[in-house]
């Protein structure tokens, strides 16, 4: 027992100087711990150690890395690196070997970067190059040209407050508003205006207009918009943007004023012409339209009308002017007709719908109950096809008092329609003297009578002026005579001047080129 203890002893002694930091009593607790429980505290602590040991020799490493780099940007040469001796490394190979592929991934890393500035600047590559990394000796030159070129900028004047432009931020400008002062956007809905396109022109022109546009603080955008409320006669959407105008422009909205109306009383005046002096040109006026419609409408008419339709071409036109009557067996069929015609994708071209609206609106008299319902139910399929829901709905109303039953509710008309409006009042018509003539409502298909009775207006005029107050569209077709018309004029040495031109029929101008030959003045009210 002796030995033994002795022995124990003598171990538990030899423990004690192996870990002179622990306890006494520890010594012995170490024996009850079993072999397979994994590493002992004194290998975890050995372990602990040298990862320690190993990371204070990483860190120091690392900084003599990071000055070595800063060395040789600051014009250093890698033989610089022979004289630094602050550490010793394993070998002397492992440090060359180790110097060179630092060196390479500098040099990498190099390349990267400047093909990265590169296609930051030009967004995408260019046809024909290789993106294949660059040899450095020839990286340099780019690199400093970049650099330079980004000095340039940064160091170039600029506004208080104002960040300074990317390079090519002109570029994105220039795109953005044309020539002319007209933003892309404003032409784009002055374009679909003109194809009668309402939904699509009033959705990019309350885009433009909303919060946060790069337009949303232009007074000419807000005022386009208001235009198209004045051309397409919606007096509640017309207030509402009126407004919001006032709310963020800080200015008085303009007031409201119905261009349909204006356009239908110029008409009327119009109409009231005297037969010799309402157009020089009637007869090749008539030959234009595809079908004339008779003094007394009756089936036999109608019958008329659907065989001239059938060999006409995409666009419909129709003189209604000589029409004082219509048959009551021609009533239903004509009803049935008009709805079809709304409700297909058909292009009609009117020429007197006044005159036919008229009509319609004497056979058709508010609170006569004996009145055969039929009237009042084409009377609305005309407004319908016609585009005029104001009117419609003014009848509606009528119908309701009349019959005391709910009328039929508004519907869109599917197909377009155009009327060819030429002269707003009679005076200035028969005046030739003051050289102002008037164009009113719609002007579009085939437009040479229109414009041939606007150079009987101007005949003796030096400086011809066209009066545009109740102009509210201007196609495609219209458009094009119009820049012949215009361009006859300016190689006689007469140049027309446009007047009151509502802005989205201003800038459509502008698009098709008629500013080029004519001078277009907006309306200031």
């Amino acid at each position: 027992m002796g030995k033994e203890d002795s022995g124990r002893l003598l171990s538990k002694v030899a423990k004690f100087v192996r870990n002179p930091l622990k306890d006494w009593s520890e010594l012995d607790a170490q024996e009850s711990v079993p072999a397979d429980n994994g590493y002992s505290r004194e290998m975890l602590k050995e372990m602990i150690e040298r990862r320690q040991r190993n990371d204070f020799v990483r860190r120091r490493e690392f900084d003599m890395l990071r000055k070595l780099r800063q060395r040789e940007a600051a014009g250093g040469t890698p033989e610089g690196a022979a004289a630094v001796s602050s550490f010793n490394l394993s070998t002397s190979g492992k440090s060359e070997g180790r110097a060179l592929t630092l060196k390479k991934i500098d040099e990498i890393e190099e390349q990267m970067s400047q093909q990265w500035w590169k296609g930051r600047g030009q967004g995408t590559d260019v046809p024909g190059t290789s993106t294949a990394p660059a040899a450095p000796e020839a990286a340099a030159p780019a690199s400093e040209e970049t650099q330079a070129e980004r000095r340039a900028r940064a160091y170039a004047d600029t506004e208080p407050g104002v960040s300074p432009p990317p390079p090519h931020a002109e570029a994105a400008v220039a795109m953005g508003a044309r020539e002319g002062g007209h933003p892309s956007s404003l032409e784009d809905a002055a374009i679909r205006f003109a194809q009668s396109d309402d939904a699509g022109a009033e959705a990019v022109l309350l885009q433009m207009t909303a919060q946060g546009s790069p337009q949303a603080e232009h007074n000419d955008v807000w005022r386009a918009l208001l235009d198209f409320y004045r051309a397409i006669g919606d007096a509640e959407k017309f207030g509402a943007a009126s407004t919001r105008y006032a709310q963020r422009l800080k200015r008085p909205g303009p007031e409201w004023i119905s261009l349909r109306s204006l356009a239908r009383d110029a008409q009327a005046g119009f109409d009231a012409l005297p037969a010799e002096e309402a157009s020089p040109t009637e007869s090749e006026h008539r030959r234009s339209a595809d079908w004339h419609c008779p003094a007394l409408l009756t089936r036999e008419g109608l019958a008329e009308l659907t065989r001239a339709l059938a060999g006409a071409g995409p666009v419909w036109h129709m003189d209604w002017r000589a029409l004082t009557a219509i048959d009551h067996d021609a009533a239903a069929p004509l009803r049935a007709l008009f709805n079809h015609w709304a409700d297909s994708p058909v292009q009609l071209n009117f020429t007197g719908a006044g005159q036919l609206l008229g009509v319609l609106e004497k056979a058709a008299p508010t609170g006569d109950k004996s009145v055969d319902v039929v009237w009042w139910q084409l009377r609305m399929a005309v407004l319908r096809t016609v585009h005029e829901p104001d009117a419609y709905e003014l009848a509606a109303l009528n119908y309701c008092i009349t019959y005391e039953v709910s009328p039929p509710s508004w519907l869109d008309p599917r197909g377009s329609y155009t009327a060819t409006h030429e002269v707003e009042a009679p005076a200035p018509a028969r005046s030739g003297e003051t050289g102002q003539a008037a164009l009113v409502g719609y002007l579009g298909g085939d437009c040479k009578p229109v414009l041939q009775r606007l150079d009987a207006q101007m005949i003796s005029a030096l400086m011809p002026t066209v009066s545009c107050a109740a102009l509210l569209r201007v196609d495609l077709e219209g458009a094009r005579a119009l820049i012949d018309w215009v361009a006859g004029h300016e190689e006689q040495g007469r140049r027309i001047e446009f007047i009151d031109v509502h802005r989205l029929v201003a800038t459509f101008f502008h698009v098709v080129g008629i500013t080029d030959h004519a001078s277009v003045s907006i309306r200031s009210k």
